[in-house]
Parts: C-alpha cells; structure tokens; sequence
C-alpha cells in the first residue's frame, strides 16, 4: 500500500487541496484527510502537482508506428496502450476499421484476451465498419463497405467481461436489429452516415446511444434536414465523441456543440494513427498511402484519415479554444466515456474501490505520470 499526497485533487465529482489517496495493489483502498494516513504506509509526495482519473479513450486505431488493423495482435495492442500512456490514457478500445471479417474475428479475439488477462488497460474493442454508408467511408477501404448481413449479428458479439462498440450506418441495417445487437449487450454508434434525422430517431428508439467523431462523415445540421448532426444534438439520449484537434472539427463549430450537449453528453477521442508516439510521417489503410502533413493525416486525395491527436492536447484544446471548464474537460476524458461504455462503477472517479487508474499533471496540464492498475509509471509527454 502507497499514499499519495500534497496533491491537487480531482475525484471527478470535486476537487481537494487536502486529501490524500490510498492505494492497495490495482484499487484505490480509501481516500482519507492527509493528517490521517496511517504511519507505515509509503508516502509519495506529489508536490502540489494535479491528479485525476486516468482518461478513457473509445478510438484508438494506432500508436508507436502499429495500426492496430494491419496486425490485430495482443503484441501490437501493447505497443499502442504503451505508446498512449504518456498522454495519460489509461484505458482504451482498440479500434478495427474497416477490413476483412476474419481481422475482425482476429481483433476481437485478441482484445478478449486482454480483457480476460487484465491486461494493458483495455476495456474491450470499437468495431468501426464495415457496415458504413459508401458515400462517406472517409479514409476506411471501400472494397470492405458492405451493409449488415443475418450472419453478421452472431460475428458483432460482445466481448466477455468487456465491451464491444459498434460504429454503424444506421440506414445499413435494420432497427430490429440495432435493437437485438442493443439487448444483447452491443453498444450501437451511428458513424460514417448519411441517415436522415426520422431513420436517427427510429435508431435511437431501437437502442443507438451514440455519435461517431461528431460532424465528421455524416449528413450536417441544415435549415430543414437537419441529419444525424441535428438528430444527434437535440436528443438527450445521444453521447457524442468529438475529435478537438483544430483540424477536424472547427473550434466555433465544437463550442456550438458544446453549449447544446454540455455538460455530460460530449466525449473526447482522438480517433489516433500509427505515428502517434511513433516517428513514422506515412502509414497505410489497405492500399491507401497516408501522410503526415501539418499536424494532419492525410490521404493522397486530401481526406482525413484519422489524426495526430492524443488525450492529453485534446483536454487542453477544450479549455483553451472552446472555453469548457478544467474539470469538465477531464470529464470528458474520462467520466464520460465510463459512464458510456457502462463501467463508471470501476472507471473514470476517484472513490474507494476504484481502480487505482490516474493521471498525474502540472499546472500546463501536460502530464508527467500514470497510474495503471495501482502501477507509477513516469512519462515526458
């Protein structure tokens, strides 16, 4: 057991100037006044820096130069939550686009042998595709679009004691089954669509609880179609992922958001490639050759394809460009997309019996140490 102490708390619910941690192996034992940690407990002294539930990202598709579909592997799952621990992401979802079926059962596969070990901090897998609509595939291989087939339902399966997100184009698929996929344990997400708003609202009624990177790939909010952009901000029942990266998602555009989901109903994901962490500028997506240009991931055509982003700028870029308070911002990171996923009883607070999962940053925000499973970890962001 470890005390952790002279630290700037928060909890996710509140912030503490006095308080200290008390962790026992992977859990957080008590949180306790900082007068009253016990005498034989090691004390770490944290200087006045930050602390605050390690961030939670639901897309993550590469990192440290290893894209997670050109070899869906524990090993390469390991190089990626490796390469993003540095920015304080703690737990993830590895993240297969678009492919073969038999990558998808590899993926999935894979990541239910992380789950299973305990391993890396990943909490399950996010199935983006293939059941995408043609005229938005963004960057995703189209020779793998195809729209759900009967026996795709037993393929798109939830991982045991974890999580399987599914991204979707709501009008590839029937609402029976996003209801059935819904009831079985899938977490449905409309994404890469161009679904009117009446086929949105049918989704969400059928069990479609969330949005894909916001804005991007999808039908826009226009005077009278208002699409899944407009079907996504005016239901409360929708969680919506944003890319804040300044390249994505204009600034103006995502504090227009903001006011009508804020606060509690916006996630924060970075949507990241293999250079993340890595020192590649070029990677590829099936035949696609991407480049690395100006902060932004492209194809030979121009088209986003992913991003550079990572948790850390992305909870600075809230605060500083789109105004969002400090601690809604680290919501955002982390309490958010727990309470999506359905494991914010584990996940994304500070509170006793939790998992022992922070971030630890100075006042720039930038971080300068994780806890993974009760584990210190020091990085250089």
């Amino acid at each position: 057991m470890y005390a952790l102490t002279n630290v700037e708390m928060f909890t996710g619910d509140a912030v503490f100037y006095d308080r200290a941690i008390l962790v026992e192996r992977d859990t957080i034992s008590s949180i306790v006044p900082q007068d009253q940690v016990p005498e034989q407990v090691e004390v770490i002294d944290l200087k006045r820096r930050s602390i605050a539930p390690g961030f939670i990202d639901i897309q993550v598709n590469g990192g440290a130069d290893k894209l997670f579909n050109e070899n869906p592997t524990v090993e390469t799952i390991a190089a990626i939550t490796k390469a993003h621990r540095r920015y304080g992401t703690t737990n993830c979802l590895p993240t297969y686009i678009s492919g073969p079926k038999a990558g998808m059962v590899k993926a999935m596969e894979a990541v239910q042998a992380c789950v299973e070990q305990g391993l890396f901090g990943v909490l399950g897998i996010h199935l983006e595709g293939p059941f995408l609509n043609p005229k938005k595939v963004g960057a995703h291989d189209r020779n793998f679009i195809c729209p759900m087939q009967e026996d795709d339902m037993a393929l798109v399966s939830p991982v045991s004691g974890g999580k399987t997100l599914l991204t979707l184009a709501p009008e590839r698929v029937t609402h029976e089954w996003i209801r059935q996929m819904s009831q079985k344990g899938v977490i449905v997400s409309a994404g890469h669509t161009m679904a009117s708003v009446q086929t949105m609202q049918k989704s969400i009624d059928s069990g479609v609880t969330g949005v894909t990177h916001l804005f991007n790939a999808m039908s826009p909010l226009n005077s009278r179609e208002p699409g899944v952009v407009g079907a996504a901000l005016c239901d409360d029942r929708v969680w919506c992922s944003v890319i804040v990266d300044g390249h994505h998602v204009d600034y103006t555009t995502l504090q227009v958001a903001w006011k009508a989901k804020g606060p509690r109903k916006m996630i924060l994901i970075t949507d990241a490639v293999s250079p993340v962490g890595g020192i590649s500028d070029s990677f590829k997506i099936g035949e696609n050759v991407i480049q690395v240009k100006e902060g932004k991931c492209l194809t030979e055509q121009g088209v986003l394809a992913g991003s550079m982003l990572d948790m850390a700028p992305a909870v600075r870029n809230c605060i500083q460009h789109l105004g969002i308070p400090k601690n809604e911002a680290l919501r955002m990171a982390s309490t958010y997309p727990a309470e999506f996923l359905g494991v914010s009883d584990r996940y994304g607070y500070l509170k006793k019996n939790y998992k022992a999962n922070m971030v630890v940053f100075n006042n720039l925000l930038q971080v300068e140490a994780v806890i993974v499973d009760g584990k210190w970890e020091e990085v250089v962001e």
